[in-house]
């Protein structure tokens, strides 16, 4: 009989990239495996921490380890194959292990604690009594009174109360000398399954199984008898299959709660708590789901190619994971590509992700899923509450949702047997995360599937892929093109309108062009549907005074504020400081205020100056903070009860609106100047993909792009749809700088509210840095930039320097960067900053 461990590893997320030894108590040996929740003794009081593996006795020999508390979890709440995810994931993006395996698990479902501390009776009989311990310290003697007088208390509060520095020092010795109680507690997870009472007939089900016993119903002669409440409530209970809410059929039968309790005295029927599920409102799917779709060729092939590897993995023939980028224009018929796949998937009795970069493709996409697949869609996206998204990670755990639609988290969803991850639009930066752990979607996707080591095929698609997808794919024969719309449908028509001559032109500079406004005029007229985007939220981006040339700037951050005029606030989109809107400068007094640069919201209210008869809707962060209103919107807009849609950059990806037949770009070239290597591709990325959501039915759809720059080729290449040119021209671009996919990247960026301390502490880090380039032998593979302030030099307050690492595709800097840390630890004297953020393979460096 193989030992049973007693050791764990356990990840516990405290912010150390490392994992913690702990000792399995006999009673819990032979019950604890990777993927499962514990309660274990961290500091002073009790954390969940994550199993990841077991180790040998002689990797803890010589340590006193702590003992493992509790089993959260009964059996692994995640696969194998999502624990060596999730620590690749820590070892490749030099991240925290306890934070990537919080991240698998919905939010709040953590369970913490803390000790309470009380008297003894001992102490508490003196103290009563007027008299005190003997020998105490002032502070101990604090402890104690507040104790005597306030009753048992957590640590924390009692230390506060009693305002004593280094209370919690002052503890051990109380309880030593046996003054006080130290008792450890579990406080409750913030979010888990909701109850209900729930009732049934006996003989028709448990609570919350809806399964039939095979038990009768009550004796004919005690039913007989019933009063009539009592009667009319069995006989509702008799329509239902299992237990159903107490209150409902309540209500439904008009009874009282003493009718059900009367018949539980009886034998009748059993009161139980009832699981309650929580739906997010996407669900709620109609139709789309038997309607005929007749694929075209290009589809067809595709299909036939990616369900020949799913088949060869379902079918026990093994194999390795696969993977395909989708490039197809914008409307050729992706997305009923990915529904086919799945469906395969599932038939084969797979599961499959379908990942989306926005909340706002959820609700529209979601419908036509969940309307293909019934019964069998789980949804997982920030816009849910903590109860849906906790109730639907709890389905997919227990196997009850094979299907899984949500952005960039729903890679970790706790599928099993999974055979298909889909990322559609997979250019876009949502994927990639901005905090700690900085992963990729799309890279943990195939770090999944190659570690399930049962095959599997990951499919990326795009209109206008990342220039590193499409390089790696050419290259490996992995690309598919879908080079057509669907039915023969036409492109779009694009036409670039020159500011600079419409100013020369009209003299004055408009936020809206002529040709522009003659065409949404021309649109409304024949009952079409426009879309206006503008990447820039707000009334004005800025406010100057034009008698001393004042420029109101957030004081925590080196970037001007917006201004917005609903709310008569000036407003900083990075750190959110508001200011109210000044009628004079601040610095001279001047009363000339000047308002520069248009937001949506100053756009919005031309529009509707423009088009007094149209019905114009804006989407942008300010108007969806409300729950609900992003989607009632596209849902309103896909029913034409919308006839124009202003909004930023949530507008351009993945939407599918019929009537639709023209798209406006205000200022489509303002993502060009911003100080960043992919500029360009951004700016070809969004403009493409807008100008693909016109002309999707059967009218033909035009394109307005305004700029400024119209000869750049970024614009130019979007005006033709032409992406296989703009790639050649950027990837010479790429080469040239030794940018990706010729070099990885890894930013480490050092912050701290003192611009000398961060500039020290970068500074020091980059010399670690170097020593240890001189003892690694590929240290010729690395090249490091900086120290250097950031483009973005101030952000929240604290002072930003950055340090790049420039390195070969395929040369990991994890251990150089374990390394170069574990020596600044070790270094006395070395300076303390605020905050080191480490991002490999970023998608920005501002």
């Amino acid at each position: 009989m193989a030992e049973l461990p007693e050791y764990v590893d356990v990840a516990v997320p405290v912010g150390l990239r490392k994992t913690f030894a702990y000792a399995v108590p006999p009673a819990m040996r032979g019950r604890v495996a990777p993927g499962m929740r514990v309660l274990v003794p961290f500091g002073r009081k009790p954390l969940t921490g994550y199993v990841v593996g077991f180790p040998g006795r002689d990797a803890v020999a010589g340590f006193r380890l702590k003992a493992v508390e509790d089993l959260l979890d009964q059996t692994p709440a995640i696969t194998p194959e999502l624990v060596r995810t999730a620590l690749w994931v820590a070892e490749y993006y030099f991240a925290p292990p306890g934070e990537v395996f919080r991240a698998l698990f919905p939010a709040g479902s953590e369970t913490s604690g803390g000790r309470m501390t009380s008297l003894t009776p001992k102490a508490s009989t003196l103290l009563l009594g007027g008299l005190r311990p003997s020998g105490l310290r002032r502070q101990e003697d604090a402890l104690l009174d507040v104790l005597a007088a306030e009753g048992p208390l957590p640590v924390p509060e009692l230390v506060k109360k009693a305002g004593v520095r280094g209370g919690e020092s002052w503890l051990e010795p109380l309880e030593a000398a046996g003054w006080i109680r130290l008792e450890t507690y579990r406080d409750s997870p913030k979010v888990k399954a909701k109850e209900r009472l729930g009732i049934r007939r006996l003989g028709v089900g448990a609570p919350g199984t809806g399964a039939a016993s095979a038990a009768p119903d009550g004796p004919p002669d005690a039913v007989a008898k019933l009063p009539a409440a009592q009667m009319r409530l069995y006989a509702a209970l008799a329509s239902v299959a299992g237990a159903v809410p107490l209150q409902e059929i309540l209500d439904a039968a008009g009874c009282a709660r003493a009718a059900a309790d009367a018949l539980a005295r009886k034998g009748l029927v059993e009161i139980a708590p009832l699981r309650v599920e929580r739906f997010p409102a996407d669900l709620d799917a109609v139709g789309r789901a038997g309607r005929d779709v007749t694929l075209t060729r290009y589809q067809r092939e595709l299909i036939e190619r990616v369900t020949a590897i799913i088949r060869r993995d379902g079918e026990g023939g093994g194999g390795q994971a696969a993977r395909f980028l989708v490039h197809g224009v914008t409307g050729s018929g992706k997305t009923e590509v990915y529904l086919h796949l799945i469906a395969e998937a599932l038939r084969l009795g797979g599961t499959a992700i379908f990942l989306v970069p926005e909340i706002g493709l959820t609700p529209l996409l979601s419908r036509q899923v969940v309307s293909r697949f019934p019964g069998l869609v789980a949804l997982m996206h920030s816009g849910m509450s903590a109860g849906e998204r906790f109730d639907q990670w709890t389905r997919i755990r227990d196997g009850e949702s094979k299907v899984v639609v949500g952005t960039r988290s729903a890679v970790f969803a706790p599928l099993r047997d999974l055979r298909l991850v889909i990322i559609d639009e997979e250019q876009d930066g949502s994927y990639k995360q901005d905090e700690t752990p900085c992963y990729h979607a799309r890279e943990v996707a195939w770090r999944r599937l190659q570690e399930a080591r049962r095959g599997g095929v990951l499919v990326t698609g795009s209109a206008t892929p990342a220039v590193e997808s499409y390089f790696q794919a050419s290259r490996d024969g992995s690309c598919f093109h879908i080079p057509e719309r669907v039915e023969a449908r036409p492109m779009p028509e694009v036409r670039v309108v020159s500011m600079v001559e419409e100013f020369q032109r009209s003299g004055k500079n408009a936020v809206l062009s002529q040709p522009l406004q003659d065409e949404l005029r021309s649109c409304m007229e024949r009952g079409e549907q426009a879309i206006v985007l503008l990447n820039r939220r707000g009334f004005a981006r800025t406010i100057l005074c034009r008698s001393c040339g004042h420029v109101y700037l957030c004081p925590d951050c080196s970037i001007s504020m917006t201004y917005h005029r609903e709310a008569g606030r000036l407003v900083c989109h990075y750190c959110g400081k508001e200011a109210p809107s000044p009628s004079r400068c601040g610095e001279c007094g001047g009363a000339y205020i000047h308002y520069a640069g248009a937001g949506t919201e100053q756009l919005e209210a031309l529009l509707r100056e423009l088009l007094p008869q149209a019905r114009v809707a804006r989407l942008d962060r300010d108007t969806t903070q409300r729950r609900g209103v992003l989607r009632s919107t596209l849902l309103a807009f896909s029913k034409r009860e919308i006839d124009l849609l202003v909004g930023t950059q949530m507008l351009a990806k993945g939407h599918d609106f019929p009537a639709v037949t023209l798209v406006g770009v205000v200022s489509a070239d303002a993502g060009l100047n911003f100080p960043d290597f992919r500029a360009a591709e951004k700016t070809f990325q969004l403009l493409t993909q807008v100008a693909g959501r016109a002309g999707r039915g059967a009218s033909p759809g035009r394109v307005i792009l305004q700029s400024w720059h119209p000869e750049h080729y970024a614009l130019r290449f979007a005006c033709s749809q032409d992406y296989a040119g703009f790639f050649r021209k950027e990837i010479e671009f790429r080469k040239l700088m030794g940018y990706p996919p010729y070099q990885n990247l890894t930013q480490i960026l050092v912050s701290d509210p003192d611009e000398s301390k961060a500039l020290r502490g970068a500074g020091e880090i980059a010399d670690a840095l170097k020593q240890c380039f001189a003892r690694m032998p590929e240290r010729g593979r690395l090249r490091l930039l900086g120290p250097a302030a950031a483009p973005m030099e101030k952000l929240r307050g604290q002072y930003r320097v950055q340090i790049l690492l420039k390195g070969v595709p395929g040369a990991s800097p994890g251990a150089l960067l374990e390394e170069c840390f574990a020596a600044l630890e070790k270094r006395r004297g070395s300076t303390r900053v605020h905050r080191v953020h480490i991002d490999v393979d970023p998608l920005s460096l501002l």
